[in-house]
């Protein structure tokens, strides 16, 4: 009897720490998901494009979940910065990625050292909405269409100067396809992020953009700035005026891009869909689509499945376009 004594109290005890212990840390983390600060990595300087999204993101998330999210500005290195942050972050969805074509796509593939890969370290969460650059001009630049541009390209060799928010965004990109197919020689100076960017065009520091339309869609219309070409297949309904690159003699030309989250790989994907059902709520929100169409978003949704895949595709189209155009980065 007193020797069963100690095998008794030892089963108790078991079956207490059973009943406190939970069963799976990843589920009773997606049940409870977030009980604390959530924190969105933008890439880029605050006031841009990116900036502007990360922070009707964090509103609209913050007012759901009754939880702080708050946006974080890591810009440089054209968005590998604040990429690396969120490869290396805890893998529970406390730490987020609002990442894009340049960072995720392009940037591993043109620089020697990149502290990722993106198909291994980041998760998919949700494509949010898609992006055209549109070509902008400083008013005191005298063309008014791409021929007119070229021509004055070509009469002024080296002498444009075109700025982007970041090596490997889009709007570099953007200029060095149309570099080569045009036989022009604009150069490219990169800045940290849209604002920086639109601030050095509207001073005259640079002559001309391949922008981000919610960088610069405020100085178009107020007559600062001047549009004279979008980048994708057809004119924007924010900017009717402004016909494709392709359908002013440079056929074939196409350039896009999209902004999502993305979380570190290994988040638990109870949490993962968590996030994507709350950010497919916002982007479906009227007032959030409205504010984002006004700004040149166009909204979408994807799963996290459909992300993944678009994003394993596109590294090895973007592959195939810096090695035609010849951009290396050290």
């Amino acid at each position: 009897m007193n020797q069963a004594l100690p095998q008794v109290i030892r089963l108790l005890m078991i079956g207490l720490l059973l009943n406190f212990c939970p069963i799976s840390h990843a589920q009773e983390s997606a049940n409870t998901f977030p009980s604390r600060t959530v924190k969105i990595i933008s890439p880029f300087a605050p006031g841009g494009a990116t900036d502007i999204l990360a922070r009707i993101l964090a509103q609209k998330l913050g007012e759901a979940w009754k939880q702080t999210i708050i946006v974080d500005n890591k810009s440089g290195g054209g968005g590998v910065i604040a990429a690396a942050e969120v490869a290396r972050a805890e893998k529970d969805g406390y730490t987020l990625l609002l990442g894009s074509v340049g960072p995720v796509e392009v940037l591993p593939k043109i620089m020697k050292k990149v502290p990722y890969d993106s198909e291994r370290d980041f998760a998919g969460v949700d494509i949010l909405v898609n992006v055209e650059n549109v070509v902008v001009v400083n008013n005191q630049v005298p063309v008014k269409n791409i021929p007119e541009l070229i021509a004055y390209a070509k009469a002024n060799p080296g002498k444009l100067h075109s700025g982007s928010s970041g090596i490997a965004t889009t709007g570099h990109l953007s200029l060095e396809i149309f570099n080569q197919q045009t036989g022009v020689d604009i150069v490219h100076v990169p800045y940290r992020g849209g604002a920086p960017m639109a601030t050095a065009l509207l001073a005259g520091d640079i002559q001309m953009s391949f922008s981000t339309v919610p960088s610069v869609i405020q100085h178009i219309k107020s007559g600062k700035l001047r549009a004279i070409a979008v980048t994708g297949d057809k004119s924007l309904e924010t900017l009717p005026d402004a016909k494709p690159i392709k359908d002013q003699g440079v056929p074939g030309f196409r350039v896009g891009s999209w902004y999502g989250i993305l979380a570190p790989s290994g988040t638990p994907p109870a949490i993962i869909n968590k996030i994507n059902l709350e950010l497919g709520k916002i982007v479906a929100n009227p007032e959030v689509k409205s504010k984002l169409l006004e700004q040149g978003w166009t909204t979408t949704h994807t799963t996290p499945a459909q992300m993944n895949k678009q994003i394993q595709s596109e590294i090895q189209d973007w592959k195939v376009v810096i090695e035609k155009a010849g951009i290396t980065l050290d």
